[in-house]
């Protein structure tokens, strides 16, 4: 068996990109699957119709579950909340305003990373940081890891936590 290949995308146009990959025997079996189960509403059995109904799908399920991201949000419960969870309505607000990105800024400049993204307090959970829009950001793990060496380090600079919480 050769090693894994990592894909390739290239541009083919503004937008149209070719994609190659090398995908296991068990994942051709899933997607001749798919293809013959789609025939009614995809005839020609296209790949690329296919691979995009996928990706929406696994989308909607990934903002659902990370962002909180829902057609029709619940109204917000009164109430304070326990412990370092964050509610669902924090979470999209928070995630809608920093713009799906690393909110950390170090002079005029915001980091750009949309990748590892993590909720973070602006006042830590350990000294009385609410679970709030106003105290809530998006932050990378890089820059969440940076302050929470800033704000618990000792002197052999450790931090408590190696990944995140949630």
């Amino acid at each position: 068996m050769s090693p894994t290949r990592r894909a390739t995308v290239a541009p083919l146009s503004a937008d149209t990109y070719k994609l190659q990959v090398t995908i296991s025997a068990t994942t051709h079996d899933k997607l001749r699957r798919v293809r013959d189960l789609l025939r009614h509403s995809i005839p020609t059995g296209d790949v690329t119709e296919i691979l995009d109904r996928a990706l929406t799908l696994l989308l909607q399920d990934l903002e659902r579950r990370r962002c909180a991201t829902v057609a029709r949000p619940r109204e917000p419960v009164a109430g304070k909340a326990h412990g370092r969870h964050i509610p669902a309505a924090v979470k999209r607000e928070v995630w809608r305003r920093d713009e799906g990105r690393c909110a950390f800024a170090s002079g005029c400049r915001r980091c750009t990373e949309t990748a590892f993204l993590e909720f973070h307090h602006v006042v830590a959970y350990a000294d009385g940081g609410a679970a709030t829009v106003a105290n809530i950001e998006l932050r990378c793990r890089a820059h969440n890891q940076y302050e929470a060496v800033v704000l618990f380090a000792d002197d052999a600079e450790t931090v408590r936590e190696t990944a995140a919480a949630w």
